[in-house]
């Protein structure tokens, strides 16, 4: 039997996502040697919440297989960009890479908002936010054009997510950020990856409320309603989250059990996705018109 993971998708998003956690789980269900291949040869590009679900995805075979061998992309501008931005030293701790990664053309200055960052402790929050505070305000000022006040919500956005892989997943997890440029209409955006292989949303919010009999997509668009989200402390900050996205024209993915809902103004959709432990959230803020 073939022991190949291969990630098919060629550019790692929330929605191609979900295809790669299909073809893990089908793997998952059928391979039962000890050594296996992470395929990464055939990936051309990963945008933040790709970055944390290669790491996840790391970290979750890692459970079940002690030799995990890590294929790196053919294309060397992404394994590059992703040597720069941590992810290969995430996956250290998980996979042995077929050979060192190349780090390639040297940082552009300020390239990154965020490299990936793992969040175990208060300690890792306040040392993400103080990286927002130094570097990212001033890209969000300078390039997205946002006030002080916007920033302010960025940080708060950030400290949320980090807050509830701590308070509420009962697992550790990572943040990653990155700005980008659309090509066609020159704007410029920004996306947020916070990711965790905890609880899910569903078992968390299950400690409030009877949610049992709820699908993870109803779970979801309960966790970023005011009356769910808030309990007695902080609650889940997904109302939070969803209102500064709402504030600035961004868009929001959570994916949670098996479904994935996307949120985008006063517009949700729920999305078909599959079974993988935690809760990982893209967020899009886009530049100032």
């Amino acid at each position: 039997m073939d022991n190949t993971l291969a990630i098919t998708e060629q550019n790692l998003s929330a929605v191609s996502c979900d295809q790669v956690l299909r073809d893990l789980n089908a793997f998952w269900a059928r391979r039962d040697a000890d050594n296996i291949i992470l395929d990464l040869s055939g990936l051309n590009f990963a945008d933040p919440y790709g970055m944390g679900m290669l790491c996840l995805i790391g970290r979750h075979l890692s459970t079940k297989y002690w030799d995990i061998a890590c294929r790196l992309p053919a294309d060397s501008d992404i394994e590059s960009y992703l040597t720069r931005m941590n992810v290969f030293d995430v996956l250290r701790a998980y996979v042995t890479a077929e050979r060192a990664p190349q780090m390639g053309r040297p940082p552009v200055h300020n390239e990154s908002l965020l490299e990936m960052t793992a969040i175990e402790q208060r300690g890792d929050i306040e040392q993400v936010l103080g990286v927002i505070e130094s570097r990212v305000g001033a890209i969000l000022s300078a390039e997205l054009r946002y006030t002080v006040r916007e920033i302010t919500g960025f940080k708060n956005v950030v400290a949320e997510l980090c807050h509830n892989i701590l308070d509420h997943s009962g697992d550790k997890g990572f943040v990653v950020a990155q700005r980008y440029v659309n090509h066609k209409s020159q704007r410029k955006f920004a996306i947020i990856g916070v990711c965790d292989l905890g609880i899910g949303i569903r078992e968390s919010l299950s400690t409030k409320h009877d949610a049992a009999h709820w699908s993870h997509g109803q779970a979801i668009q309960r966790a970023v309603q005011k009356a769910v989200s808030r309990g007695d402390t902080r609650g889940l900050g997904l109302y939070i989250v969803k209102q500064i996205c709402r504030e600035n024209n961004g868009s929001l993915h959570i994916r949670s059990g098996n479904e994935r809902v996307y949120i985008r103004g006063d517009h949700t959709w729920v999305k078909p996705s599959a079974m993988f432990p935690g809760t990982q959230v893209s967020i899009r803020l886009y530049e100032k018109i």
